[in-house]
């Protein structure tokens, strides 16, 4: 599945993924608990993921304190902020710094209708994600969007998606995160 999803990200035009992006942040900062946030966690897009550049960009403009992961050579994540020319600020904030953001914005190949997220298989988000309260929105194209996708036990659900074409809120009833163990999951 991973496979086939890549593939089709890899046949889009700038275009498409320019356009893709100013979607995607205008339907994000819909969202009230991303768009009056003090921070969030967000990432820096490659080129075959969904754009956040300009979701970044408005955040910073709204005065959002950003903080973006860095890879660890253990597997895990560390965040550093970013400023308002996109540059990392130079120390890291350490893996707690998720407690204190509003809300993460994860990478996705995929999400399902029940909040399952389908990365790239090296669980990075996961690991991350484990104890944090925030709501966790992916940032997917349209037909990423489907109605199951391959999960674990320990994957860590997400409770929205967005589209170029609107948001996706996982029905409360249908996410796992609240009812796992040390956490509360939002939906707002």
């Amino acid at each position: 599945m991973r496979a086939e999803l890549l593939a089709r990200r890899r046949e889009m035009t700038a275009q498409e993924r320019s356009e893709a992006a100013d979607a995607i942040a205008l339907h994000t900062m819909t969202v009230p608990v991303i768009a009056q946030a003090r921070r969030v966690a967000c990432y820096l897009s490659m080129l075959s993921e969904p754009g956040t550049g300009p979701l970044i960009e408005q955040l910073l403009a709204r005065g959002t304190e950003v903080i973006v992961p860095v890879t660890l050579p253990n597997r895990t994540l560390d965040w550093v902020s970013l400023d308002s020319d996109a540059d990392p600020w130079g120390y890291r904030l350490g893996h707690d710094a998720l407690y204190s953001c509003s809300a993460v914005i994860a990478p996705a190949l995929a999400v399902d209708h029940a909040g399952h997220r389908l990365g790239r298989g090296a669980g990075y988000y996961d690991r991350a994600l484990v104890s944090v309260r925030a709501p966790v929105c992916a940032l997917v194209f349209t037909d990423e969007l489907l109605s199951f996708v391959p999960h674990e036990p320990l994957d860590i659900p997400v409770q929205m998606a967005v589209t170029p074409g609107g948001l996706f809120r996982v029905p409360p009833a249908r996410s796992t995160r609240a009812a796992r163990p040390g956490r509360a999951g939002s939906n707002s």
